[in-house]
């Protein structure tokens, strides 16, 4: 594999991962597109025989990607009214319980009761205490947020296996 794509694929995982917080679906979403850009200048440019089923694979990953990300960012915004700090409590919790909490709950328990008490906390800390139910549905929907933004990852983690396990199956 050609090293100048090596390393816009290294560049799309670095936009996919440090432009989470950014308020634009298309800038959150730029590395998808890089990779899926990787992807067709690998196919359609580079490789002796193109391989069409790659490119309908990378492109429905990109869709399922990006619609994950916009509809956990849409609940997360619109309908849970969920403050920034409950996402930071996310993603604080989820460590803290992981690296904490896993000698009572286990490692996916302390992830998760973590990561529901750091946006509990985040929520109040922003907000203050307005209802149970407010407070409830903006924690759940801080949960969720995080877990689209995670989705869209691991939908451009599985474009670049696919990319790399092709163009590795070509000798190039």
């Amino acid at each position: 594999m050609k090293i100048p794509l090596l390393l816009m694929l290294a560049a799309a995982l670095f936009c996919l991962i440090f432009f989470q917080t950014n308020r634009s679906i298309f800038v959150r979403s730029a590395g998808l597109f890089l990779i899926m850009a990787c992807g067709f200048v690998w196919e359609l440019q580079l490789s002796p025989e193109p391989r069409y089923f790659l490119l309908v694979i990378l492109a429905l990953l990109l869709a399922m990607g990006f619609a994950s990300d916009f509809y956990s960012a849409s609940l997360r915004t619109w309908y849970f009214r969920v403050a920034e700090e409950s996402l930071w409590g996310v993603v604080i919790g989820s460590f803290i319980g992981g690296f904490i909490l896993w000698m009572f709950l286990g490692s996916i328990g302390g992830m998760i009761v973590g990561s529901l008490l750091g946006a509990l906390i985040g929520e109040l800390k922003a907000k203050g205490f307005v209802s149970f139910r407010q407070v409830t549905k903006a924690t759940l929907g801080a949960c969720a947020g995080v877990f689209g933004m995670s989705a869209k990852l691991m939908f451009g983690l599985e474009m670049v296996y696919w990319i790399l396990v092709t163009a590795s199956h070509t000798g190039h």
